[in-house]
């Protein structure tokens, strides 16, 4: 943990992540977390529900190349 800052009734927790570990049935051909078997999720706080990551949508730092 890098910092705290205390924001009304909240605490907001500023950190840096020095390692990460994920389990080898996650891993792609290059031993890299691959997104589609991690299957990552993200909370919507407002809502309060939970949504899994959308679809492939294109290259990164492909600039000029149309989005699918």
């Amino acid at each position: 943990m890098i910092h705290t800052f205390e924001i009304g009734l909240h605490t907001q927790f500023i950190g840096e992540i020095l390692d990460v570990k994920a389990d080898e049935s996650v891993l792609g051909e290059k031993g890299l977390p691959d997104i589609e078997k991690v299957r990552p999720i993200v909370f919507s706080p407002e809502r309060r529900t939970y949504h899994k990551v959308g679809d492939y949508l294109g290259d990164a730092f492909s600039i000029g190349k149309v989005i699918r």
